[in-house]
């Protein structure tokens, strides 16, 4: 398989919306006023749509409708504005199925936002860690499968016979027959949208955290956040469960499949209210 083939696809690769990337940096700066963020977004009408949509959700659960980008602006945090920003701007992405992986229509939008709202639950349980960091890594984890997702298809008996016969996961076995995965692609695409170093870290790697690294607690939580969310059976395609399990991240934090049950039933709980943003895709 030629890489190059693959990377040059990268190359077609749309930019980050520039209106989305001038509001994430008004939003991280303390010098910048609400009015400030209304004045870039307003004029993208899809962008303004879906955070007005998002913000009405009942998952956010505000009183009131909101109705105006800058009551939006107002009425929530910063924190929760750049992941309406950010999930309403994403889901473009995920919009189509997947035959390489087996997906239909909307199921790998599911499985993005259901990670990062899982990874976001799981994040509470270790201080310190970026809650803002978790939840876009948690939504773009995947977003490498959209570039690798025709090749995948191509090759997918033989990546399966891998899987099948010598154990591999579905991630070694795409490294085996591509030459990489779509956890790299997707940290690839992290890099040139110009994203933070740590959550281009998580992506990368959100399938296999480094070994020895207890620090890196975004991608840890990612990693997490992604197998619960395969374990409920989210957008799994063919990927299944062929998933490498990493127990020492558990113990390395005072967790077992306890803990994990408790994570999964308090998502459960919150899935109705998170519907609204799962019909975004």
């Amino acid at each position: 398989m030629d890489i190059e083939s693959i990377l040059k696809d990268l190359e077609q690769l749309p930019p980050f919306p520039t209106v989305v990337a001038q509001a994430l940096t008004l939003l991280d700066s303390p010098d910048s006023s609400a009015m400030d963020v209304v004045k870039v977004v307003q004029y993208d009408q899809a962008i303004t749509a879906n955070v007005l949509k998002v913000c009405n959700s009942a998952y956010f659960g505000l009183p009131g409708k909101v109705s105006s980008l800058r009551e939006a602006v107002i009425r929530l945090g910063n924190k929760q504005l750049k992941e309406i920003i950010l999930t309403g701007t994403v889901v473009k992405y995920y919009k189509n199925a997947m035959e390489g992986y087996a997906l239909s229509k909307h199921d790998l939008w599911k499985h993005a936002i259901s990670t990062a709202i899982i990874s976001r639950i799981i994040s509470k349980r270790f201080p310190g860690v970026d809650e803002g960091a978790v939840f876009t890594a948690g939504l773009l984890h995947d977003v490498g499968k959209t570039i690798l997702d025709s090749v995948v298809d191509e090759y997918f008996n033989q990546m399966f016979a891998l899987v099948g016969e010598k154990g591999y996961s579905f991630t070694e076995a795409e490294q085996e027959v591509l030459g990489l995965d779509h956890a790299e692609i997707g940290a690839r695409m992290g890099e040139l949208w110009g994203f933070p170093k740590e959550i281009v870290h998580a992506i990368r790697f959100h399938h296999a955290p480094p070994e020895g690294d207890e620090s890196d607690l975004v991608t840890q939580v990612v990693y997490l956040g992604n197998v619960i969310c395969l374990m409920l059976g989210i957008g799994v395609g063919r990927q299944g469960l062929h998933v490498r399990g990493r127990d020492e991240i558990l113990e390395q934090h005072g967790m077992d499949i306890n803990d994990l049950q408790v994570i999964m039933a308090g998502f459960l709980d919150e899935y109705q209210k998170v519907q609204d943003i799962i019909d975004l895709g």
